[in-house]
C-alpha cells in the first residue's frame, strides 16, 4: 500500500507554528518580574540562611564558608547558640577533624561588607587556637567569607575585643610559663591591631 505524503504547505505550517509558540512564551516570560514568576512557582524560591540572617540580616541561600586557616578543609557555619552568643561548623581535613566557633558577642562592624571577631578552632588533639578574624560579605556573589586571620594563641581566656579609630584591640589571658596547660591562663596580655583603608588588618608588633 502506497503511502500517503504530507502536503508540503502542511509540512512548512509545522515549524512556522512552533516558532510562533516559542516567540510567545518568550514574550509571556519577559513580561514578567522575578517577584510575579516566583509567586506563580513557591517551588522554585531558594531557602535563605538563617544565620547570617538573623546575625547580620543578610539574606541570601548561601551559608557562610570559613576556610580553616593553615588548612585546606572548609567549614560552613550551620548553628547558632543565641544563649552563648555563638556559632559553629564542622570541617573535615583529611585525617583531621574538627569544629570552628565564631563568637558573635565580639563582633564589630566595620563596613558595610567588613566585619571583625574571634575565632576558634579545635581538633581531635587538646588544642582550641584563637584567631581575630575578619569576614567579608561579597554582594556579587552574595556570600560571607572568612578573609584573612591572625593567630592569638592556644587555649587563651577572652576578655574583650575593642576598636579605637582604626585600631583594634583583643584583650585575654594566656598560660605562663610555668603554667599547664590544663590550668586557666591567668597571664594577661593585648593583642593590637591596625586596620587599612581597604579593610586589611594587620598585628602591631
Amino acid at each position: 500500500m502506497k503511502k500517503r505524503l504530507l502536503p508540503v504547505p502542511l509540512i512548512l505550517l509545522i515549524p512556522i507554528l512552533l516558532l510562533i509558540v516559542v516567540v510567545a512564551a518568550g514574550l509571556y516570560r519577559f513580561s514578567m518580574s522575578d517577584e510575579e514568576i516566583l509567586a506563580k512557582f513557591p517551588s522554585t524560591q531558594q531557602k535563605q540562611d538563617e544565620i547570617l540572617k538573623a546575625v547580620f540580616s543578610i539574606s541570601t541561600p548561601n551559608p557562610w564558608t570559613i576556610e580553616v586557616p593553615d588548612s585546606h578543609a572548609f567549614s560552613f557555619i550551620d548553628t547558632y547558640n543565641e544563649q552563648t552568643e555563638q556559632v559553629t561548623g564542622k570541617y573535615d581535613d583529611g585525617v583531621e577533624r574538627g569544629t570552628i566557633t565564631i563568637f558573635i558577642k565580639w563582633m564589630l562592624t566595620l563596613s558595610d561588607t567588613d566585619y571583625v571577631s574571634v575565632m576558634s578552632v579545635s581538633n581531635q588533639g587538646s588544642g582550641v587556637f584563637y584567631y581575630l578574624s575578619r569576614f567579608h560579605y561579597d554582594t556579587r556573589l552574595k556570600r560571607m567569607v572568612r578573609k584573612e586571620s591572625h593567630l592569638l594563641g592556644d587555649r587563651i581566656q577572652l576578655e574583650s575585643l575593642s576598636q579605637s579609630g582604626d585600631h583594634l584591640y583583643v584583650d585575654f589571658f594566656i598560660h605562663g610559663d610555668n603554667q599547664a596547660m590544663i590550668e586557666e591562663p591567668s597571664t594577661p596580655k593585648t593583642a593590637e591591631f591596625q586596620l587599612s583603608s581597604s579593610g586589611v588588618v594587620s598585628l602591631i608588633e
